[in-house]
């Protein structure tokens, strides 16, 4: 008898450290991309995501890598999730509902006097993009920059910035919302101009984007998070409280 409680013991032991280690997920965040994601685990998605699997009983531990160093780790089965993705990445992953949007702008010196009313107009221009802008934002404008050899994309946004701010491109493709950070943050250290001008061209439409997960469980616990945060209003008052430490900032 003894020894059947001990074993009984030992596999309930078991059973519950199996399920405590399976509550803590490794989740990846887009470095580059404030003010959805800061590096000391906030940001309106770091938060969102945090609070939606947190209401199922799980535990986020964040890691920064940027775009593409995000897919080969999740390729390699290194994290349990990603967050900002789309289905067209072409991985094998559980994608879950549509949880945010960026809206991306063509940013162009208001001094080069451009009139870019569609993507079209971006034909024949100097682009920098961010890190797989070349499938995130259509076939018109992957087609277009596929064509065009003045065109990079580059992993660090701040950078995308500060080439725009020095003149040494003609367009800067990225989420309005991050723009204004790295302008407002070069602008603070010295390195951009305040009083330099600048249009943003609103020639894409909202990118959504889902999170993806190796388990569907954590999907629909993730799905089932973002609906009740969305319906009892902890979705908005994340966004509201960004907005007050920085800028409008659309949803």
């Amino acid at each position: 008898m003894k020894n059947i409680m001990r074993l009984l013991f030992l596999l309930s032991f078991s059973l519950a450290y199996s399920c405590a280690a399976a509550q803590d997920l490794k989740i990846i965040f887009s470095k580059y991309t404030p003010p959805y994601v800061f590096e000391n685990e906030t940001g309106i998605v770091v938060e969102i995501v945090r609070t939606a699997l947190e209401d199922k009983g799980y535990k986020i531990k964040p890691v920064y890598v940027p775009i593409g160093r995000g897919f080969k780790m999740f390729s390699d089965k290194e994290v349990d999730g990603t967050t900002i993705i789309q289905e067209n990445t072409g991985l094998q992953a559980y994608y879950s509902d549509d949880f945010m949007q960026y809206h991306n702008l063509a940013f162009a010196l208001k001094s080069r006097n451009f009139d870019i009313r569609s993507i079209n107009d971006l034909r024949g221009k100097t682009i920098i993009g961010f890190q797989r802008a070349d499938r995130s934002l259509g076939e018109d404008f992957r087609e277009i920059v596929t064509r065009n050899s003045k065109y990079k994309e580059l992993a660090q946004q701040e950078a995308q910035v500060q080439v725009l701010l020095l003149g040494r491109t003609d367009i800067a493709v990225m989420d309005e919302s991050i723009f204004q950070y790295y302008r407002q943050q070069l602008i603070n250290e010295g390195k951009a101009d305040k009083n330099q001008e600048y249009v943003g061209f609103e020639i894409f439409s909202p990118t959504p984007y889902k999170a993806a997960f190796k388990d569907p469980q954590i999907r629909d616990a993730f799905n089932k998070g973002i609906a009740a945060m969305r319906k009892d209003g902890r979705y908005e008052a994340i966004y509201r409280k960004y907005n007050g430490q920085f800028f409008p900032i659309k949803k």
